[in-house]
């Protein structure tokens, strides 16, 4: 098949390493012959709103054709992180609050994402992207950690401000474990993947049919994955493909330019699990149902 959508890009202006212009990736897109694809900053909370801000800047100077979207990536943070940022309380912190507040140890289990509907709608958003990024919960049970990756997601698909569930159960290799304690080095279990009920799974199916969202094909997960992740990724996919799932397809650029040979290698993966360009659709189209 041949991948003619990237709706998950980072651009300079993202809040993390990410260093792409927005005229290059224009230029690349157009060369790559991607027909259709969008911008995707991260904001976490609203402390990096004015990032977004400067991201709709450098959008809008491009004067950007038609195919190029403006969208967002949020994350599940904990509702107290929101707050503290609103109410100017984290100086005491030491850092700022760019990843909202991973040290928290007092999680309240009530999930937000850290931009509204009224902040959408003004800076012309067409569309949003929700990913889990790290635990909101300081258990060292993998079953625990596993149990809170999949109600982050189930909440990110049910929310109505996210269109599309990006990259399912990435990171979580990195979560298992004791994550705030060991925050700081290298943490990484391969094996979590096998763990995961076959029940989270077809929740998210069924809410993803339930919803009309769709699930997100990353190009970054599965092509930087070792082979039994990238395997059981596609698997689940080629499973909810069957149920009726839709997708979406990104990269995730974070460098300053695109891998051609990532593309390939994912049309071939795509293909091999029996994918069409017919199983993908436009982030901002609703009522996937």
């Amino acid at each position: 098949m041949k991948i003619k959508q990237n709706f998950h890009i980072h651009s300079q202006r993202s809040c993390d390493s990410a260093c792409a212009k927005i005229l290059d990736i224009i230029a690349e897109m157009e060369e790559f012959g991607i027909e259709e694809y969008g911008l995707t900053d991260h904001i976490h909370t609203a402390y990096n709103l004015p990032d977004i801000v400067s991201a709709r800047r450098d959008y809008l100077a491009s004067r950007p054709p038609a195919n190029f979207h403006f969208g967002v990536e949020v994350s599940c943070v904990d509702q107290r992180e929101c707050d503290r940022v609103a109410a100017g309380d984290y100086t005491a912190w030491g850092d700022e609050p760019v990843y909202g507040f991973r040290d928290m140890t007092d999680y309240t289990g009530q999930m937000a994402i850290g931009i509204t509907p009224d902040e959408i709608r003004e800076l012309g958003i067409e569309y949003v992207v929700g990913g889990v990024h790290w635990p909101l919960t300081v258990s060292e049970d993998r079953d625990a950690l596993i149990r809170n990756y999949f109600e982050q997601q189930l909440f990110l698909v049910r929310h109505p401000s996210v269109n599309v569930l990006a990259h399912p159960w990435d990171s979580l290799a990195h979560a298992v474990g004791n994550w705030y304690k060991y925050r700081d080095r290298e943490h990484i279990d391969l094996t979590a993947f096998r763990f995961i009920p076959k029940e989270y799974n077809d929740a998210l199916a069924q809410a993803l049919l339930e919803e009309g969202k769709a699930a997100e094909v990353n190009l970054a997960v599965i092509g930087g994955a070792i082979p039994e992740i990238r395997e059981y990724l596609l698997k689940l996919f080629a499973g909810w493909k069957q149920k009726g799932v839709r997708f979406t397809i990104g990269d995730d650029l974070h460098n300053a330019h695109f891998s051609k040979e990532l593309f390939e290698r994912a049309e071939q993966w795509l293909a091999e699990w029996g994918f069409t360009e017919n199983d993908f659709v436009l982030p901002f189209q609703q009522n996937l149902k």
